[in-house]
């Protein structure tokens, strides 16, 4: 039974609402301030109010408001039909008008100035309002007739209200885009049919316009009357140029009528016409240029297929972030498909898109799009190029031609690569890109903190709550799913503040989530991302906050608080001492016996251990029960190091270490060799012979990654699981199973890290998968890589399908605490999935919604790939938060780097980077709201919650876990949740 009218959404405004209306009562007020409050708080006027900035009470007036003008214009032709001398002073003042016709002008007058208020009041910028063009021209048309209510013969006051034809039509042009603009309809708008009823209504306007101005010229100053159609035909024949002479101009202000009529119409005209042109051009076969009126637009450069371009063109112009007139433009060596072509005609953004083919090492094509001017430039490496290495060599190329071209204009250019390894070419972008460096990344922290790959990824999209569901966990899950990442300047209410005090006064205001700073690092002289900096850390006025939060609204409210005069956690410790005195997961003995119950009866999570060894690792020894293939118990040292060279450190994504190349110091090389980063290393490098094994028969709990064709460079994922952040006991071994061994290339680069075992086997075979230890195992990862398969298993990702059916049927009983993670390459083909588990598949099927993808199960490129070019044009920092959530290598703490002046050493925050992690719910906590135990774990252990992780339920109907990003805080938990924390290693 499908659930409606759900929707947590609104259980954070109303909390916001209160929170805004205590402090508002607590302050000090001015008279007009009172006004003000009294009418934020009073019902009726809020429910006007939101009835007035409905969708469809906006629509209705826009139409309304076309309706009048409309009938504005026809009036005035009543007018001059009526026009005749009238004997008053001044003569050009009053012209004779009957009764009724300026009773109806009076009535639309009270229409349209009520319009205006209205319009002015909701407005986000109401100045902006009063001096626009249209509100001239409204004001100039209506207060006369307002006034002539009150002032003698006001009925023959003359009013130009002819001049409405150009309000009339803007309120065309508006009424066409309306719905799109309020993303309220996917129907489709022809940029073509748009511009011809824009080149029309312009000359009709201008014909409209000189007309009457040109009758009223005549007969007021030179006493000549003309008929609407001899005052028509002069006109036209003028615009026209043909001018036969039968008719002229008798009054001076008749001759500036048709001059002024000729100037506009030579400036207008020409560009409409144009446009037209270039549109019907565009259609032909994609050439043209960008034209002055496309601004502001972003160029993206690469081979486009219909899909990409749709999720493209939905995360730049389908989002509360995007800019209200941008344009996009795509540039394409190869001439634009039919497809593509009945796109642009068909979409919604058709008349902002614009598809032009060409090369990008032609300076005349670079002339052509106008690359100097854009916003933003994009690069884009075609994700179904045959050789991968080859178009990111291409990609590369094209990056320079563009900064060669626009580096005095400095447009910022962003690439987006299949390799990390091409990063090193590509200093000069702002921003390097590549979902495969992304998918290692998030498939590890995958495996180290389950549903992080959803978490991460959800924080990427930008949705509306749906508030209609199947299933009583989607209402939890799709309002966490609704949060997404946002940068802004540190407000006035924070700056000064500790990053705990600034935490809990944001968290409690307005429910949004200050979890990390931007901050300037004296050492490597540039920005770096601060996952939970600590209580000591103090926010700088140049520090830049990264919230969690539902929209740009919360962000925008953060910004209007004021400054608490005294706040601290001291009074919100209180909340926790009836909860637990103890330690966080010291039970008391009264309450052994319920817990040792409730161990029993939840399923069984993997635990982290709060306490870690402070002593360096080095020299460990490990022995398995493995035999390697030459029949050899696998024994290995290993200790925590840094890697062996620079190429391994240009393999882990530091964009830092990568700019650092090739730059000369004053201390030499070994600073260079310093800034490596650290992780779990083998003391020697191992033979593929000495981990070559056939059978797992002696480990547990390890990781089984199933691999198709061959064996791809997993480097990023098995740094990540060797990070030197995770404890020694909590290591997992490594199994890569697949049907070909590794080339000598791959296995140089993994050959390095301990406990990495190679298996040959088919992993679509089930004695394979039994010999891998897929029952003991805690997690495998099902890989899909783009370039390990041809056209038809990319488009199906058949090979990662079948293989995890095969593992469904052959793990029917496994312990709770493992599960599968299936890497995907395109979303959609969730749905094979959904058809081999027996569901249904007859309707569409959104992937956000699946229990696999909800509980991070399911890991898909293209939920990650086109997403990141407009997140990262209205985000630049999102790329480096997120890489910073996935546990890639960022500023080293240890150092104090994080202080802009060594002076305030004293102050630093940290000695060690937070990171990502899962706990389970602390015992005392079960029955309690979210908001006691966020509260306690920030103030008592300097952890910082950001969700949860609820486990499968029957009243909530998910047989999956499913994870909830920023729970309301009135949200009761349950002791099957896990909590997602930021924190330091030395408190883990």
């Amino acid at each position: 039974m499908r659930q409606s009218h759900v929707n947590l959404s609104t259980v954070r405004e109303k909390y916001r609402f209160e929170k805004q209306r205590a402090r508002y009562h607590n302050e000090e007020k001015s008279y007009y301030e009172h006004i003000k409050t009294f009418l934020t708080y009073l019902s009726k006027y809020i429910n006007i109010k939101n009835i007035l900035h409905a969708k469809k009470t906006i629509i209705t007036f826009v139409y309304l408001d076309l309706l009048v003008d409309l009938i504005f214009c026809l009036a005035y032709v009543v007018e001059m039909r009526e026009e005749t001398y009238i004997d008053l002073d001044p003569f050009w003042m009053y012209k004779n008008r009957s009764y009724n016709l300026w009773l109806l002008c009076v009535a639309l007058t009270y229409w349209d100035m009520c319009s205006f208020a209205i319009r002015f009041l909701i407005a986000t910028h109401p100045i902006s309002v009063l001096f626009s063009p249209r509100a001239i021209l409204e004001l100039i048309t209506t207060v006369p007739f307002f006034v002539s209510t009150y002032v003698p013969n006001g009925q023959y006051i003359y009013v130009p209200y002819f001049l409405r034809s150009w309000v009339l039509l803007l309120r065309i042009k508006s009424a066409m885009k309306i719905k799109i603009n309020l993303q309220i309809t996917d129907k489709s708008i022809d940029p073509l049919r748009t511009k011809l009823i824009h080149l029309i209504g312009t000359i009709v306007t201008l014909l409209y316009n000189g007309t009457c101005a040109f009758q009223y010229c005549e007969t007021t100053f030179g006493g000549t009357t003309y008929t609407t159609l001899e005052s028509l035909y002069v006109v036209m024949v003028t615009l026209s140029t043909v001018g036969y002479g039968d008719i002229t101009p008798n009054t001076q202000g008749s001759r500036i009528v048709m001059m002024l009529l000729i100037v506009i119409a030579l400036s207008v005209l020409p560009g409409i016409i144009a446009d037209v042109c270039e549109i019907i051009q565009k259609r032909k076969d994609g050439e043209g240029h960008v034209s002055k009126g496309s601004d502001p637009f972003v160029l993206i450069v690469g081979t486009f297929t219909p899909e990409q371009v749709v999720e493209i063109l939905d995360g730049f112009l389908n989002s509360e972030n995007a800019q209200l007139h941008l344009n996009v433009v795509f540039l394409d060596i190869n001439r634009p498909t039919e497809q593509l072509k009945l796109l642009e005609r068909n979409s919604i953004w058709g008349h902002r898109v614009q598809y032009l083919y060409g090369s990008v090492l032609d300076e005349k094509t670079l002339m052509r799009v106008e690359a100097r001017h854009a916003q933003a430039i994009f690069t884009i490496s075609d994700q179904n190029a045959p050789i991968p290495s080859k178009e990111d060599e291409r990609n590369t190329v094209r990056l320079w031609s563009l900064y060669c071209h626009t580096v005095s204009h400095e447009v910022p250019i962003y690439t987006y690569n299949l390799s990390p390894s091409t990063a090193i070419y590509q200093k000069v972008a702002k921003e390097i890109i590549c979902v495969r460096e992304f998918k290692q990344f998030i498939l590890s922290m995958n495996c180290r903190c389950r549903g992080a790959s959803t978490l991460i990824t959800n924080l990427l999209h930008q949705r509306q709550p749906i508030n209609k569901y199947d299933e009583g966990w989607q209402a939890q899950y799709d309002d966490g799913s609704c949060n997404e990442i946002y940068t802004k300047l540190s407000p006035n209410c924070i700056q000064g503040m500790t990053f705990e005090q600034a935490v809990l006064f944001i968290y409690e205001e307005t429910q949004v989530l200050l979890f990390a700073i931007k901050t300037f690092t004296n050492t490597q002289g540039e920005y770096q991302i601060l996952l939970n900096p600590g209580d000591s850390y103090k926010i700088k006025q140049t520090d830049e906050c990264v919230y969690i939060a539902e929209s740009p609204r919360e962000i925008r409210f953060i910004t209007k608080l004021k400054k608490p005069v005294f706040y601290n956690s001291l009074s919100l410790r209180r909340e926790f001492s009836s909860i637990s005195q103890d330690s966080f997961f010291q039970f008391p003995e009264e309450k052994k016996t319920a817990k040792d119950n409730f161990n029993h009866n939840r399923p069984d999570y993997p635990r982290k251990s709060l306490k870690r060894s402070t002593s360096t690792y080095s020299n460990i020894l490990h022995s398995s029960l493995l035999h390697n293939s030459s029949g050899s118990v696998v024994s290995q040292k290993f200790g925590i190091s840094e890697l062996p060279s620079k190429r391994h450190a240009l393999l882990t994504g530091s964009r830092a270490f990568i700019k650092r190349i090739g730059q000369s110091s004053m201390s030499g090389a070994n600073e260079t060799e310093n800034m490596l980063p650290s992780c779990f290393l083998l003391n020697e490098p191992v033979s593929l012979e000495d981990i070559t094994i056939d059978s797992t028969e002696g480990i547990s709990d390890h990781i089984v990654v199933c691999l198709h064709r061959e064996v791809i460079n997993m480097f990023k994922f098995i740094y990540n699981m060797r990070s030197p952040c995770i404890n020694i006991e909590d290591l997992q071994d490594i199994v890569l199973l697949c049907s070909k061994k590794p080339s000598k290339k791959i296995f140089d680069s993994i050959n390095t890290f301990p406990r990495v075992y190679y298996m040959e086997g088919n992993c679509r075979h089930p004695d394979d998968l039994l010999r891998a230890g897929v029952k003991r195992a805690k997690q495998v990862v099902v890989m899909s890589e783009k370039e390990c398969l041809d056209q038809y298993e990319r488009n199906s990702d058949s090979p990662a399908i079948m293989a995890s059916h095969i593992l469904d049927l052959l793990l029917l009983d496994r312990p709770n605490d493992s599960y599968t993670i299936v890497n995907l390459v395109e979303k959609t083909n969730i749905r094979f999935m959904h058809l081999l588990q027996g569901k249904d598949v007859a309707e569409e099927v959104d992937v956000f919604y699946t229990p696999a993808y909800a509980a991070g199960d399911v890991v898909a490129d293209s939920l990650i790939s086109n997403v990141l070019l407009s997140q990262t044009y209205y985000k630049p920092d999102i790329v480096s938060i997120i890489k910073t959530l996935c546990g890639m290598p960022g500023v080293d703490l240890s150092k104090n780097t994080i202080l802009s002046n060594p002076t305030e050493a004293s102050n630093s925050a940290t000695q060690l980077a937070s990171l990502l992690t899962s706990i389970p719910m602390p015992f005392q906590f079960a029955g309690h709201t979210y908001s006691s135990l966020f509260k306690y774990l920030f103030i008592e252990h300097k952890t910082l919650a950001i969700g949860l992780f609820r486990a499968p339920d029957d009243d909530f109907g998910n047989e999956l876990p499913f994870v909830y990003t920023n729970p309301v805080p009135s949200l009761i938990l349950k002791d099957s949740d896990m909590v997602y924390i930021l924190a330091k290693p030395d408190v883990l």
